[in-house]
């Protein structure tokens, strides 16, 4: 079987619970340390959260100069 990481995102997609959803829309609300994959019920969820909190902690080593 294909892992969700090596699915197209509109693979992923059709995965997600209502509760995956939600978890994304308030991950995308939060700042990256706050987040946690634990609020995702399956793995297609908890890989976007996962997706999400590594966007923004890059992008906060960016805007520290670290990169």
């Amino acid at each position: 079987m294909m892992s969700v990481a090596d699915m197209h995102w509109w693979e992923r997609e059709k995965l997600l619970t209502e509760k995956d959803k939600e978890a994304i829309r308030r991950a995308r609300q939060s700042c990256w340390e706050e987040i946690s994959e634990d609020w995702a019920e399956t793995e297609a969820g908890r890989y976007e959260l996962h997706h999400i909190i590594m966007t923004k902690y890059h992008n906060d080593e960016y805007r520290a100069g670290m990169l």
